[in-house]
């Protein structure tokens, strides 16, 4: 396990003692915590949508101990899990193994969004050491879902086709108009695989 120079754990669980609407659990990291808030206005009537969203990387206790917890914490119709932008250490193999073991105490259905397309800083290139780690998870997450019967939602689809300027200057994340895009693709997914 490597951590980064900061680690950081985001969450909300909206309307708790509720239970008249199925209850949502959005998993993981700076791209969530960017788009969390615009699913749950888009979901409002549907669904109730918590999130947990965290730089810690799936091979810390930290990690899957949270996931776990909050995945138990609530009777959850469905977890929606994108998480594959930290732990740049972690190979494709550990990785897979890794979350099929962290799927197993998840009690709800799941729903796994492949991981976003990086630029290095300033938007002009492709952040290829990055980009190698992106297409090893989205492998990963494609192979898993084969392998469990589960849904995809390819937000790295959604991701490539986002204009420039509607990212932030960092290559990795987005402007308020990009998360607008990713939320209404991770709202319909959530919409379809609620039925």
């Amino acid at each position: 396990m490597q951590k980064e120079r900061f680690e950081w754990i985001h969450s909300w669980c909206d309307e708790t003692q509720n239970g008249d609407l199925p209850r949502v659990l959005l998993v993981g990291d700076s791209i969530t915590y960017g788009y969390q808030e615009k699913v749950r206005e888009r979901l409002k009537g549907v669904c109730y949508v918590d999130y947990v969203a965290t730089s810690y990387a799936i091979d810390s206790k930290m990690y899957n101990e949270l996931v776990k917890n909050f995945a138990t914490d609530s009777a959850y119709a469905l977890v929606h899990f994108n998480h594959g932008l930290h732990g740049k250490h972690i190979s494709k193999r550990s990785y897979k193994s890794r979350l099929l073991k962290l799927l197993t105490k998840i009690p709800a259905s799941v729903v796994l969004a492949t991981t976003t397309f990086i630029y290095r800083e300033g938007n002009k290139r492709v952040d290829g050491s990055w980009m190698k780690r992106v297409r090893e998870r989205n492998e990963a997450m494609q192979e898993i879902a084969t392998e469990k019967g589960l849904a995809i939602d390819d937000l790295y689809a959604v991701s490539v086709v986002i204009p420039k300027d509607k990212r932030y200057e960092d290559g990795t994340h987005y402007l308020a108009e990009g998360y607008e895009i990713f939320a209404d693709a991770v709202a319909e997914s959530i919409k379809n695989n609620l039925k």
